[in-house]
């Protein structure tokens, strides 16, 4: 897991140039949830503006770091697949509305009397978003909220930088 994570670092800090062309962006994100606390991730964006009137499709992928009761260890990851419809009226500022798809897995491992015991869960779920990205040039802030409806099931907070 942490080579993935370290793998998406990468290429976002290696590719990030190209949203300034009003294509593709990518990006690097910090999270807050309601049941799994704070997160770390990558995010991508692709305008889809040529093909539609306003869309863009956002994908991202959050690690987090839920509390660790003692002797358990948690892991908790999820990956979103998003539409968002971008409001164009103000040009330093595009808010989005949208949905789309969770991915969220989660496994523990506990010590239960020296015999290693643990699982694993994998859901797939819907999101509502709602959000906003400053158009700063080549660096763009950007904000989010996120309701997950089945698949992680919490309420997350998002924010960070796209290139």
């Amino acid at each position: 897991m942490k080579r993935l994570l370290g793998v998406l670092c990468a290429v976002t800090l290696l590719s990030g140039a190209e949203y300034a062309y009003g294509q593709v962006g990518f990006g690097a994100q910090l999270s807050w949830a309601d049941d799994t606390e704070f997160g770390i991730g990558a995010r991508a964006v692709v305008d889809l503006t040529p093909l539609t009137n306003g869309l863009e499709a956002i994908g991202s992928f959050d690690y987090f770091f839920p509390d660790q009761p003692l002797g358990a260890d948690i892991n908790y990851w999820e990956i979103n697949a998003n539409l968002a419809y971008v409001f164009r009226g103000v040009p330093s500022l595009a808010p989005y509305l949208g949905g789309g798809l969770n991915f969220a897995h989660a496994s523990v491992s506990v010590d239960a009397l020296g015999v290693p015991v643990g699982g694993s869960n994998t859901e797939l779920g819907l999101n509502l978003l709602g959000g906003a990205r400053m158009n700063l040039g080549p660096v763009q802030p950007f904000g989010e909220l996120r309701i997950e409806l089945g698949g992680g099931e919490q309420f997350v907070i998002a924010g960070g930088v796209l290139f």
